[in-house]
């Protein structure tokens, strides 16, 4: 199998940055590129309208982004940030999986609780269930 282009969903959470570790080890392995993804969930009746949208990416993107792409950065990985915006966690990561075709997606376990969206937990396990590419779980 060929390694050219790894998906990271991330929440910022520990367990994220950890598999934002392990893909990068993967991506210098393998010279693959590594694309970054967080989704944003909008439901009702929590609609946004598109500026309150803009400054939630924006500030999300400083969270969940920066540690990694200044990681990626100096180890000299390509390295791409994405933002969905959807009413389904899993199913924005799943419909990016089938629309972009990455080789594998590496995802960390579980995510952020209380008040934040959980990332992870079941949205991994959705993530596995929904899909054929492979998935690397970092506990």
């Amino acid at each position: 199998m060929t390694i050219s282009k790894i998906l990271l969903p991330t929440d910022g959470s520990a367990f994220s940055e950890r598999a934002s570790k392990l893909a990068m080890e993967l991506a210098k392995a393998t010279g693959a590129e590594i694309v970054a993804v967080h989704v944003i969930e909008v439901k009702p009746p929590r609609l946004l309208g598109a500026d309150a949208i803009e400054k939630l990416k924006a500030k999300r993107a400083e969270t969940c982004f920066r540690k990694a792409g200044e990681d990626a950065e100096r180890a000299g990985l390509r390295f791409e940030k994405r933002i969905l915006v959807s009413r389904s966690v899993p199913g924005a990561i799943v419909n990016y999986i089938e629309d972009e075709s990455p080789d594998i997606v590496v995802m960390g376990s579980k995510g952020l609780t209380g008040l934040k969206r959980i990332m992870m937990g079941s949205v991994t396990s959705a993530v596995l269930e929904k899909t054929t590419v492979p998935v690397l779980v970092v506990k």
